[in-house]
């Protein structure tokens, strides 16, 4: 069980780079896709079984794993260009309630106090009246959350010890699409700089953040994974004000510590 809790909140600490990686990488949002797919699908290629590949690329949750992959992936990507990174993360951060309604899980009541404490750090930029303020990126997000929980249902129908196939799984067909819709780009492109940082960002950060992401998800009851995906919102804040120059504020101080204890409390809770 160490282990498993471990690489969920290890997984979360790398994740919630991305909102940072996705604003400062000088690509469009078409090769940020593709460099992610296919450093996922090339790397993890070299250890998956193929056995088990050949048996569920072609299912049907094979192929919704990919489907809502690329859409999750997409809408996450919109998202965090959309909105300022610690509110899109943390309105990302919704998912960990949405894997517990889907799974049929009494709602402990401390999760309560974890949906305060996002409408607590939501507020100020829900009203301010500004034209910044993207309800398509809020759209997107809420998209990416309800595919984030989706991804974990699926993955964990997808029996297997080995969670390098669930990665590659997920990222193959994307990987097939991508490269045949950017072909031009990426021709042109492929000694620049950017590209090489994606390359070498999605390898560090996207690859083994999934797949301790995946392990914990094939192993993990959804009363103990989901509280402990908010470990990610603490991250992303952290790493807005170290990489971005974001304020800390009491209002993010309090809104996160609420969370942070409703995601305990539940914790303990559901043991």
């Amino acid at each position: 069980m160490i282990l498993e809790i471990f690489s969920k909140i290890a997984s979360e600490s790398l994740l919630s780079l991305y909102p940072v990686f996705v604003k400062h990488i000088r690509l469009d949002i078409a090769l940020q896709l593709w460099s992610r797919f296919f450093t996922y699908v090339c790397i993890s290629a070299f250890f998956v079984d193929w056995s088990t590949i050949a048996t569920h690329l072609f299912s049907k949750t094979g192929l919704a794993l990919a489907l809502v992959t690329i859409l999750h992936v997409f809408s996450s990507y919109k998202g965090f260009l959309e909105l300022e990174s610690g509110i899109a993360y943390t309105l990302f951060y919704t998912y960990p309630l949405l894997i517990l309604w889907m799974s049929g899980e009494p709602y402990q009541p401390p999760l309560f106090l974890a949906i305060f404490g996002i409408f607590l750090l939501c507020s100020p930029q829900l009203l301010q009246k500004s034209p910044q303020t993207s309800w398509t990126g809020y759209v997107m997000i809420a998209i990416a959350a309800i595919t984030e929980a989706l991804i974990y249902f699926l993955v964990r129908n997808i029996k297997t010890e080995n969670n390098w196939n669930h990665v590659f799984l997920s990222y193959f067909w994307g990987a097939i699409g991508l490269s045949l819709w950017n072909h031009p780009s990426i021709v042109s492109l492929a000694s620049r700089t950017p590209l090489s940082q994606a390359f070498a960002i999605n390898m560090v950060i996207g690859l083994f953040g999934y797949l301790l992401r995946f392990f914990a998800a094939s192993r993990l009851d959804p009363g103990i994974y989901a509280p402990l995906s908010y470990v990610g919102i603490v991250m992303a804040y952290l790493y807005g004000f170290v990489f971005s120059g974001e304020p800390v504020t009491w209002v993010k101080l309090v809104g996160t510590a609420l969370i942070i204890a409703g995601a305990y409390g539940s914790s303990v809770s559901k043991k």
